[in-house]
């Protein structure tokens, strides 16, 4: 396998499960996904690693969201609009997701930051929505002991974010 499809393969659940609250099939959720990591391969030389690869990719999905509405002809300032009008309003919509970008970087930075054994635990279960009984035979680690990362990073994470407030 190579390495593309290894990160292919950890962050195509971040990618769609962003997808499927801007779009309103999951057709069209996964024909945007497959195409933000075929713009990503394209431009892979271009990744120079001063960022994390989610956050470079994510800058792609976010590129290519802007492109399709602007396709389809919506004024960004009616984006909310037209989707909260046609879409399920149980899902954020786009301009919500776009404005959620920046906590999310700083979120996934602060993730960065975790001890390697709370981090893939916290990555998969909260990014990747993967259940905790999965990420236990994934990460060959008994169920226990995840939930115990899990606790103990999210604890840290709630620390670190109070502090990142304050500042």
């Amino acid at each position: 396998m190579s390495q593309f499809e290894v990160l292919m393969k950890r962050y195509q659940g971040m990618v769609f499960s962003q997808a499927k609250k801007a779009f309103l099939t999951e057709e069209e959720a996964e024909d945007f996904t497959q195409e933000v990591f075929l713009k990503a391969y394209e431009s892979l030389s271009q990744f120079r690693g001063e960022s994390q690869f989610s956050t470079w990719l994510f800058q792609i999905a976010r590129f290519r969201l802007t492109k399709v509405f602007k396709k389809k002809k919506l004024p960004i300032a009616d984006w909310q609009e037209d989707i909260t009008v046609v879409a399920d309003r149980s899902k954020p919509s786009v301009i919500e997701i776009l404005d959620k970008e920046e906590t999310s970087h700083n979120l996934r930075t602060l993730v960065s930051k975790l001890p390697k054994s709370y981090q893939m635990p916290i990555l998969l279960h909260y990014f990747e929505n993967k259940p905790l009984k999965e990420i236990a035979a994934d990460l060959n680690i008994k169920l226990g002991t995840i939930k115990s990362h899990i606790s103990r990073g999210k604890d840290l994470l709630r620390k670190w974010w109070s502090h990142e407030i304050e500042n």
